[in-house]
């Protein structure tokens, strides 16, 4: 895939979920500390938007990079689905759902491999620059155990540090990309799963 096509449909993707971080504080900018989390993640992915922006400036358009066409679709149908759910949106609790949606989502470590794969032609990028933000998530965590309810807190706790680091001492080192783990099976399931 031509590094230029990849790092656009990148860029939309970014840009796309920090405009919808922006409608979501315009449509909680009542409640002050919700509406400053939904200003940072706007800022967060519109500033990976720039980053992308900048590589993309200065990348050879002749360099290839991995197809990442297979993963980028599965993204889109996600931002698509959360930009119908944003435009009618009836509660707290529905917004952060959202956000953990797109939160756990592979959007910022393809990003991430694309910088990489390009790295050698290119100046150096921080590692942070798509690195998870740890007081952003934990920011997101907080704001989940109190409005989130039970459901939304189980799918936001693959964002705590405990949950990656954990994540990533158990799977080889060939599957640590692979993304996010479904939530662990609550009792009553197990119980009829054993049955």
């Amino acid at each position: 895939m031509n590094v230029r096509s990849a790092l656009d449909r990148l860029i939309d993707l970014e840009e796309r979920v920090g405009h919808l971080y922006i409608l979501l504080y315009k449509r909680f900018v009542d409640l002050p500390g919700v509406a400053d989390l939904w200003w940072e993640m706007a800022l967060e992915e519109h500033g990976h938007a720039g980053i992308l922006k900048m590589v993309r400036a200065l990348a050879d358009p002749a360099t290839r990079v991995k197809d990442l066409r297979p993963r980028l679709q599965p993204l889109e149908a996600l931002i698509r689905g959360c930009e119908r759910q944003v435009a009618r949106i009836s509660s707290l609790q529905e917004a952060l759902a959202i956000a953990v949606r797109l939160e756990r989502s592979e959007l910022d470590r393809l990003g991430r491999e694309t910088m990489r794969g390009i790295a050698r032609t290119l100046p150096e990028v921080p590692r942070s620059a798509f690195a998870p933000h740890e007081a952003h998530l934990d920011r997101l965590t907080r704001t989940v155990r109190k409005f989130g309810g039970e459901e939304v807190l189980r799918e936001a706790w693959a964002l705590s540090p405990e949950a990656r680091g954990r994540r990533a001492e158990s799977l080889p080192a060939r599957h640590r990309s692979a993304g996010p783990r479904p939530p662990a099976q609550t009792g009553h399931r197990k119980a009829a799963a054993s049955r």
